[in-house]
């Protein structure tokens, strides 16, 4: 009887401790984190930088006509594509033949004075040839008759001196004879010097004369002006006349896209462009604005992704060529992408894709892995410790340095954690360290 009684409590008791222990699991099940973890690997961290701009014509020209012409039909749209010879616009063809007509009467005109202008110019220079000539004769003539008086006065004063010696030879001759012989002497050489004195300003005069006859008067301007003025309206009837051969019709001179159209159908064209074409055979050149925080990742002949999606097309293997401020906006930056032929068109919209790599590290984690307080990175690894329960998982904080990190992955310091340790990369309950934490289920 009392066997039945101790067997009776036994088995009380031990559907009491069956109960406790089933108790604490579930209350442990409600209280224990759950959590995944992670082994640490070796891995580069990727830093990709998306950008959404616009394909713009790299170099672009203007296409005009001749001024005065009426537009009569525009045959293309801005954005249009176009091949050398293909048709952009017409003009009226009956005004053109009037311009050209009145553009011919312009010529003639301008011909005709030109003619006379240069007919006055003959005359001038012939009547300076006749003025050189005759000053040359007249210092000609100037020189003979000087040296004539000279000449004459050389004489005089020759027989002036001889007789005057003659009568100082024979004895002084009459009372007052020799003075008078001296006296006629002293005139007769101051008249060969006034003669030699006359010839030479007479020869000065001459030549001064002949100076201010040789002196060439510049040319006519009128002459020059209207020359260009002539050569202006014959270049002007020359386009008109090619105009008028093409039937009026302006035509692409090149592999473009029609980037802006500055005239309609009625206006009359000026001296300013018509319209504008994107030189396709020069390339494009993508454009995009992006932080500036972003800078370090962007570095020129860092290689590029264009994505068109509207087109379901991708331009690989670019590169970028250039990365500077923008100049409206101190917080981004403009990064310009050139582009080959035949890839992209002007005014496409695209998406620009960088990736650049780092080096490989050894030690790297989920970026939810990683937690920051005060500045200090931290991680959690998971520790098997002993409890009154038995072994027990418990979560380790362990601080670390961050080399390089991203959206995703974090590069650890060498040396942070051990070899084999498992971090824990989420967890269903916030933890801290010390927390008890059970392994989710695979």
């Amino acid at each position: 009887m009392r066997g039945r009684k101790m067997l009776r409590i036994l088995g009380i008791f031990l559907v009491f401790m069956l109960v406790c222990t089933m108790l604490s699991r579930a209350s442990s099940a409600l209280t224990v984190a759950v959590v995944r973890t992670v082994s640490p690997g070796r891995m580069t961290i990727a830093h990709t930088v998306t950008a959404t701009g616009k394909v713009q014509e790299e170099r672009e020209l203007a296409v005009s006509a001749q001024a005065g012409q009426k537009i009569a039909q525009i045959a293309v749209r801005e954005g249009d594509q176009v091949g050398p010879g293909d048709l952009l616009l017409k003009t009226d063809l009956s005004a053109l033949k009037e311009q050209i007509s009145d553009k011919e009467q312009e010529l003639e005109m301008a011909r005709a004075e030109i003619a006379s202008l240069e007919a006055a110019e003959k005359v001038k220079k012939e009547k300076q040839e006749r003025a050189i000539q005759r000053a040359r004769e007249d210092r000609d003539w100037a020189a003979v008759k000087g040296d004539q008086a000279v000449a004459r006065a050389s004489e005089e004063w020759d027989r002036a001196i001889g007789a005057y010696n003659e009568v100082l030879q024979n004895g002084g001759g009459e009372e007052g004879q020799a003075d008078a012989l001296r006296e006629a002497a002293d005139a007769a050489g101051r008249a060969y010097e006034e003669a030699v004195s006359a010839r030479e300003e007479s020869l000065r005069e001459a030549d001064r004369a002949l100076e201010d006859a040789a002196v060439q008067e510049p040319p006519d301007p009128a002459v020059q002006l209207k020359k260009k003025e002539a050569e202006k309206i014959q270049a002007q009837l020359k386009k008109l006349k090619k105009l008028q051969k093409s039937g009026g019709q302006v035509r692409a001179p090149i592999k473009g896209v029609v980037t802006r159209i500055l005239t309609a159908a009625g206006e009359v064209t000026a001296e300013t462009p018509l319209l504008f074409l994107a030189d396709l055979r020069a390339g494009c050149r993508f454009t995009a604005q992006v932080d500036k925080s972003q800078e370090e990742y962007l570095q020129k002949d860092t290689p590029v992704t264009l994505t068109n999606e509207q087109k379901d097309q991708t331009v690989k293997d670019l590169t970028i060529a250039s990365v500077k401020a923008d100049p409206e906006d101190a917080a981004l930056l403009q990064v310009c992408v050139y582009l080959p032929g035949d890839t992209l068109t002007v005014g496409d919209s695209a998406k620009m894709t960088v990736e650049k790599k780092s080096k490989a590290y050894d030690t790297c984690v989920p970026i939810q892995a990683l937690y920051e307080a005060g500045g200090m990175y931290f991680v959690y690894v998971v520790q098997e410790e002993d409890t009154i329960m038995g072994k027990q998982l418990t979560a380790r904080k362990i601080n670390v340095t961050v080399q390089e990190q991203n959206e995703t992955y974090a590069a650890l310091g060498d040396g942070c954690l051990a070899g084999g340790q498992k971090v824990i990369q989420d967890a269903d309950k916030t933890i801290d360290e010390g927390s008890p934490v059970r392994l989710a289920e695979p």
